[in-house]
This record gives structure tokens, C-alpha cells and sequence, in this order.
């Protein structure tokens, strides 16, 4: 029996050492989530506009275009619990915060990413960014979140054939998303629109929503007590995409956003989602814009902002 055990043991050294090797390989890839954490921990106390939410706002907003000093610190599936959990890790660093742009999208009241095929990004929220979530002990691996043909890959992708994993750029703007490799806007718009539709009649659906409806309550009302302006947008979408929404869920998420706006006077909501501005140039797929896009999008926030500080001032003046 105790030469049984030796054996095993012998046999678990190389396989841990492996394991070991893999795991400090896969977490030596630099990654955005890692890159967002070390910005935002070194100047959240500088940043003046905030953009939070998922892909539509990561691609389509970018901070270089603003005149406030600007953080997009959304990224791909980031659903408003995480974006509260971003804001509430940084809250006391907030000095200089004077606007948060959240998006209100299609999906968004309606999903979190826990929820989604793709809730393995959790662990990178876990391992990379330190925000306060509920952890499962294999969160804590990256070995034990996909399988080990995608970790295999992923190690081979970057050490062996150098590809740069990093979609971002130093101000959180997600830069992948290049008008010269637009796709095409009929069958992404069709597909986009179909996999965002949620039954409304689900339990869990229902629960989620009334989540995160709590949550943007409590948001709504530490920015209000902060002194935070909030900026609440539907992006911009093409017209396939739009044409294939489900009139229910869209209608409830705009008459949601427009009552939040209307009972928290630090609020204020575009519908930009058929603004007539945006026309298939600006698109990198039906419900995301690419840089061309972005830059249309961003000039649109920054001017909004600045006339807002602008009529706030001259408020203050008088009184």
C-alpha cells in the first residue's frame, strides 16, 4: 500500500508542475481586463468622464475624442452588475468624477453575464481586475474555466505564433473594431437581434431584470449623492439590426431609461439607437460601430457633457 502511494505521488509531481507551468503561462498573456485594473488603479482619482458597459460602448466610444479627461472601462459582455461592481471598488478615488456614460441597450436589463455562454469570463474579473464577486474555487484557475484545447491554443497563439492578445488601447477604447474589416450588415443584423432576444415571461429573466432594475436605483442614487452626472444612451444601431428587434423588450427598455432620467435630476437619456447621424460608414457589424462610428459617437458625448457643465455653471452663477 505504501509503495502504491509513492507511485501516485510520483506520478501527481509531473502532472502538477504541469499545471503549475500552464496556469503562470496563461496568466503571464496580457490581457485587457489586467490592463483596465492598472489604469484604473493608478488614476481613477484623475478621471473626469467615465464610460462603462459592454461591447456597443467599448467599441463605440473613444476617450481621446472627449474634452474632459476620459476612461472607457466597458468591455465585451459586461453586464451593469460589473459595471457597479467597477464603480464601487473605485468609489472613493472618484475625486475628479463628473459624468458616467452607462449604456441602456437592448439587453441590458434584461441579462448579466453569469447567465451567458460565455460566463467563464468571470474568472477573468476574479483573477485580473480584484472586483467583489462571488467566488468559486476554480474562479480563482484559469486552467479550470475553458478547456484545455482553448488553453493550448491560447498559450500557442501568443508565445508561439507572437499574436497580440490586447484589444484595447492605453485609454480602454477597444480597437479591433476597424472599418476596412466591416462585416456584413444584413446577416449581423439578423443574427445580433436574435440571440438578444429574451422571453419575458422566463422567471429568471424576470428576476434579472428586477436586479438590475435595484441596481441602477442604488447607482442612480450614490452618483446623485456624489454629485455625479449620469448620461444614460441606447447606442447606435443599422437598421437591420433594429428592424428585427423584439418592439416589447425594446419599448421597455427605453420607457425604463426614460423614467430613470425622470425622477433622478443628475440623469439625463439619449435614444440614439435610429439616430439618423449614423448611416452603414459608420458600422463595423449591425449593433457596433467601428472607428469612423466611434469617433462620430464620441465627439456627440463629449459636446453633450461640456454643454451640460456649461449650463450647470452658469446655475451656479446665478444663484
Amino acid at each position: 500500500m505504501k509503495r502504491f502511494t509513492t507511485k501516485i505521488v510520483l506520478l501527481g509531481i509531473p502532472i502538477l508542475l504541469m499545471f503549475i507551468i500552464m496556469e503562470l503561462g496563461l496568466r503571464s498573456i496580457p490581457s485587457d481586463y489586467k490592463l483596465k485594473k492598472e489604469y484604473l488603479d493608478a488614476n481613477s482619482n484623475k478621471i473626469e468622464t467615465l464610460i462603462l458597459g459592454s461591447s456597443q460602448t467599448f467599441f463605440g466610444i473613444d476617450p481621446k475624442y472627449f474634452v474632459s479627461k476620459t476612461y472607457n472601462a466597458g468591455y465585451l459582455l459586461q453586464s451593469l452588475d460589473l459595471d457597479f461592481l467597477i464603480i464601487d471598488k473605485y468609489k472613493d478615488n472618484f475625486k475628479n468624477l463628473k459624468t458616467i456614460v452607462l449604456p441602456i441597450s437592448y439587453f441590458s436589463l434584461f441579462s448579466k453575464l453569469s447567465l451567458t455562454p460565455e460566463s467563464w469570463r468571470i474568472k477573468k474579473y476574479v483573477i485580473y481586475s480584484d472586483l467583489n464577486i462571488y467566488e468559486k474555487l476554480f474562479q480563482n484557475f484559469e486552467l479550470f474555466n475553458q478547456n484545455l484545447k482553448v488553453n493550448i491554443l491560447r498559450l500557442k497563439d501568443y508565445y508561439i505564433d507572437k499574436n497580440d492578445p490586447l484589444h484595447s488601447d492605453s485609454l480602454g477604447w477597444g480597437t479591433t473594431y476597424q472599418s476596412e474589416n466591416a462585416k456584413d450588415l444584413i446577416e449581423t443584423g439578423k443574427t445580433a437581434a436574435f440571440h438578444q432576444r429574451f422571453d419575458l415571461a422566463l422567471e429568471v429573466v424576470q428576476t434579472t431584470t428586477k436586479e438590475n432594475e435595484i441596481l441602477l436605483k442604488q447607482f442612480m442614487e450614490w452618483s446623485e449623492n456624489n454629485n455625479i452626472k449620469v448620461i444614460l444612451i441606447t447606442p447606435p444601431a443599422y437598421k437591420t439590426y433594429r428592424n428585427n428587434l423584439h418592439v416589447g423588450q425594446l419599448n421597455l427598455t427605453i420607457e425604463t431609461a426614460n423614467a430613470i432620467a425622470s425622477k433622478y435630476n443628475n440623469c439625463e437619456y439619449y435614444n440614439l439607437i435610429d439616430d439618423s447621424r449614423f448611416t452603414a460608414i459608420d458600422y463595423y457589424d449591425a449593433n457596433h460601430l467601428s472607428e469612423i462610428g466611434a469617433e462620430k459617437l464620441s465627439k456627440i458625448l463629449s459636446s453633450i457633457i461640456e454643454e451640460s457643465a456649461n449650463e450647470d455653471l452658469n446655475k451656479s452663477i446665478k444663484n
